[in-house]
């Protein structure tokens, strides 16, 4: 049975555990120069955001839309890839949300990040297959590629991956990373192509199929530094043991959630979460963050709910989490 750990860990460390540092970045401002507060108050904040998860979990889409970009806040997750030979090395996400690879190309027009240049690779393989992709924040198009991918220091041979000829719209211009590596199951894989983590144990290059994530609240290069560990879980990071939830539906990290409650009210019972690394969220349909924001204090203005000043978090009710039996608890300051 595959199952999904909590925080997409595994029970077990690898006497082979490859780490990689991540950087991660957050940032608080109104590019309309309006203050805070008032855009706060507009009821745009997360409209956007809300519009990108509707985009990303729909069955099917298309066109590509125009997205709406939000201006109040934007944290970012991200770390190396390399691609060739020799190594060319590009900034990445890790999104368990999604399951292809991909960087800017050398004719990728309009494209502000680091291009990958097939022709300086020796180890590069013709492949030609185009390739469309839909995120949350927007599209891009390209074209597939064959080359040696090396992640955590790992040499993924002959991995498919794709290098884009176009990036239409601001999200991709403003991140400070260059491409998006895919983490979630083939099932959503465009083309069918191999996910990189796949391909790294098909290949045998780690010794458990196990993957984890360390997300720290202090930025690089501090020491309690984020972390994607790649064939087990770092046991400096964690103490006790671990509890296992299956996964409800191949593709996305997606599973079955028993009950959310907000204090000792259950608001939302029976219904399938997706643990996405590649979005900062918590997103739920719109009764139940109805439901959910009428018991924190805040003020309603439209789809979201906004504080007008920063609560005190020891009198905002606990969260509590019901996975597979257990109960997990957020404070106020937790979420």
């Amino acid at each position: 049975m595959r199952t999904l750990c909590t925080l997409l860990c595994a029970a077990l460390a690898s006497a082979e555990l490859v780490k990689i540092p991540l950087q991660g970045e957050m940032k608080i401002e109104s590019r309309s120069n309006k203050p805070l507060k008032e855009v706060m108050l507009s009821g745009k904040v997360f409209a956007g955001e809300a519009l990108k998860l509707g985009l990303k979990y729909a069955p099917s889409v298309t066109a590509v839309p125009k997205v709406p970009i939000t201006d109040f806040m934007n944290a970012q997750y991200y770390g190396p890839v390399s691609i060739g030979t020799p190594e060319q090395e590009f900034k990445v996400i890790y999104d368990t949300g999604s399951s292809n690879l991909w960087v800017p190309g050398a004719n990728c027009s309009g494209c502000v990040h680091k291009k990958y240049n097939s022709s300086a690779s020796s180890s590069y393989v013709y492949n030609g297959t185009a390739f469309s992709i839909l995120y949350g924040s927007g599209a891009v198009r390209g074209v597939c590629d064959e080359d040696t991918v090396t992640f955590g220091g790992i040499k993924v041979q002959k991995q498919v991956f794709a290098e884009t000829t176009a990036e239409p719209g601001l999200p991709w211009v403003v991140g400070r990373f260059d491409g998006i590596l895919g983490m979630g199951w083939v099932e959503i894989s465009v083309n069918g192509i191999t996910p990189v983590f796949f391909s790294m144990m098909q290949q045998k290059l780690v010794d458990a199929g196990q993957f984890s994530f360390y997300l720290s609240a202090q930025a690089w290069p501090h020491k309690k530094t984020s972390e994607l560990a790649l064939g087990g879980v770092n046991t400096d990071h964690y103490t006790g043991s671990f509890s296992y939830v299956p996964i409800s539906k191949d593709g996305y990290w997606q599973i079955h959630t028993d009950s959310l409650a907000i204090g000792n009210e259950t608001v939302h019972s029976h219904f399938d979460s997706v643990v996405d690394s590649g979005t900062s969220l918590l997103a739920f349909p719109l009764a139940t963050a109805v439901k959910i924001n009428s018991k924190l204090g805040c003020i309603d203005a439209g789809i979201e709910c906004v504080f007008e000043a920063c609560p005190d978090f020891a009198k905002l009710p606990n969260m509590t989490v019901t996975l597979a039996g257990k109960p997990y608890v957020l404070t106020g300051e937790d979420y």
